[in-house]
């Protein structure tokens, strides 16, 4: 009997767009090639997750993978009032009685975490979660080996010589590893063959205008010094061939998929050149397509190129990191500022009206009350320069992530440092970096955030917080799981259980656009209650609001159910 593999995806975050477990679904198509039967598990689709793997682990599998997402929700501050200095919401503490209840049906041998959240942290992640094995990076070749391993007999990670391979009590730093990689693991290529998807959740994803992820290339050549990727993929790129990324993409339509996120760290790494060979080869589809792309390079070919491919530049958004020159020269982004100021006349010299971008105030160690001043005078020209002003979404202060070279800065100047550290009320700042620590000087994440809203109130652009309009109440969260698992309901076909699910959506917030959208379709679907779903869709309008665009589709909807069949 071939070995049996759960993979579990350890992702509890509620958002309005759900985000599909691509990097779990690649790892099983990994195992299934070795010849392993492969079962994957979503446990947070249910209102009980715990009860769902202790089901799944009966009996045990031979191996339990855990693919985490995100340590956490990577919010630094929402708005001005709140209760401490920060909003960000941990996942570590959600995902550790699942670990620790697999650990118990199988063992601490026999049980891995992966994906982007461990490696944000490997050795800090695994403590708290209370395991013994991860695997950081870029892996499916790794897992292959690991499932041809597994089927001549019991796994001894151990004995594994492959530097992804991390163990909790491992020896070093605990907060990073002290020395930067050189590049992935040699020999280490792009899975060729399309990931078979999580059928469910393709669906769910598709119901509430979410993107469905296909991989266009790995790594990153910068080295800003928030961020974590260096550390696990040593700086080197490396590209999917355009063939194979658009063979992906034709399974994906082909299954009624048309709004297709460009998986990478930024589209335009290290070069233009794959980026505009990809978007050419997808032109004239009727594709949607999103990325996120860096301020340079991006020439006239690239942006003929999303263009011809639908999308527009406008409503892309390039990561700034920062707006002062000194910053962005040490760290404090990918690009400089006279790159940021050339992207801004290129898109002036091709007649755009607007510009979106991002950036992180308060996150690096440079970062001064006069810093933060020029960054924000350089918001305002580049916002008075464009027609349409510039939408520049900002965080106030950044996540100490353990992996990152601003943790290892915090860990050598601890004591200058640790007076702009700060973290949840009643709790003491982790030295690991595992609960969520923010650095923000010269001001508190809230302050800084006040004084950033008043200094860009007279923008012609929108400007605000990021991730502004993520569930951060916990009824919101609340909400949003219900929705989605009324959806998830509906395909599998339980119209009474997915109403009763649309119901508690609305108990948490009455006004919950999508549930309401979800509730009105189902009355008029598949219950057949037609007054009920006309009753609905006029708690949508009221709930949208005279000026919503929204309002034509939903008075068109009120239309057809009032015309005779």
């Amino acid at each position: 009997m071939p070995p049996h593999i759960l993979l579990v995806y350890a992702n509890p975050a509620q958002t309005a767009t759900p985000v599909p477990p691509y990097g779990m679904e690649r790892v099983a198509a990994a195992f299934a090639a070795s010849g392993c039967r492969v079962e994957v598990l979503l446990p947070w689709i249910e209102a009980d997750p715990l009860a769902m793997l202790e089901e799944a682990l009966d009996p045990p599998p031979d191996l339990v993978g855990f693919s985490l997402r995100n340590m956490d929700d990577a919010l630094t501050v929402q708005s001005e009032l709140g209760p401490g200095d920060v909003d960000t919401h941990s996942y570590l503490p959600e995902v550790q009685p699942l670990v620790a209840c697999a650990v118990q049906a199988v063992g601490l041998e026999s049980v891995i975490v992966g994906g982007a959240g461990l490696s944000s942290g490997p050795r800090p992640v695994l403590r708290a979660l209370g395991a013994r094995w991860g695997v950081r990076g870029a892996a499916e070749d790794l897992c292959t080996a690991l499932g041809a391993a597994l089927a001549k007999g019991p796994l001894d990670l151990a004995e594994v010589d492959d530097p992804r391979v991390v163990r909790a009590d491992g020896e070093g730093p605990l907060h990073g590893s002290g020395e930067v990689p050189r590049g992935l693991v040699p020999g280490w290529a792009p899975p060729s063959m399309p990931a078979p998807r999580v059928a469910h959740h393709a669906s769910l994803t598709r119901a509430r205008g979410g993107w469905m992820p296909v991989q266009i290339s790995v790594g990153c050549d910068r080295r800003c010094s928030f961020c974590v990727e260096p550390r696990f993929h040593g700086g080197t790129v490396v590209l999917r061939p355009v063939a194979e990324i658009v063979a992906e993409v034709d399974a994906l339509q082909a299954d009624g998929h048309s709004r297709i996120w460009l998986g990478c760290s930024e589209l335009n790494v290290p070069d233009a050149r794959h980026a505009t060979e990809v978007l050419g080869a997808l032109a004239g589809r009727g594709l949607e397509l999103q990325s996120f792309l860096q301020v340079a390079p991006v020439d006239d070919a690239l942006l003929d190129a999303l263009e011809g491919a639908g999308v527009d530049p406008c409503e892309l958004s390039f990561e700034f990191g920062h707006l002062d020159d000194r910053v962005l020269r040490a760290g404090g982004g990918p690009a400089n500022l006279a790159q940021i100021h050339a992207l801004v006349e290129t898109f002036l010299r091709r007649g755009y009206r607007t510009m979106m971008a991002s950036v992180l105030f308060g996150a690096h160690p440079m970062e001064t009350a006069e810093t933060l001043q020029a960054a924000l005078a350089e918001a305002r020209e580049i916002d008075a320069a464009l027609p349409g002003g510039l939408n520049l979404a900002y965080a106030c202060g950044g996540r100490v992530y353990p992996e990152s070279h601003l943790a290892d800065w915090v860990a050598e100047h601890w004591e200058e440092a640790s007076t702009h550290l700060y973290g949840h009320p009643m709790q003491p700042i982790d030295r690991s970096f595992a609960r969520p620590v923010i650095f923000c000087q010269p001001l508190a994440p809230r302050a800084m955030l006040a004084h950033v809203k008043r200094e860009l109130a007279d923008c012609r652009g929108e400007t605000g917080p990021m991730n502004a309009d993520a569930p951060v109440r916990p009824e919101d969260r609340r909400a949003e799981r219900w929705v989605d698992r009324g959806i998830w309901r509906m395909h599998q076909g339980d119209v009474e259980g997915a109403e009763s699910c649309f119901g508690h959506a609305l108990n948490q917030v009455p006004n919950h656009l999508d549930g309401l959208a979800q509730l009105a379709m189902l009355q008029s679907r598949h219950t057949g209650q037609v007054d009920e779903a006309r009753r609905t869709l006029g708690r949508l309008l009221a709930a949208l609001g005279p000026e919503d665009a929204r309002c034509t589709e939903v008075l068109a909807a009120l239309d057809q159910l009032s015309s005779p069949e």
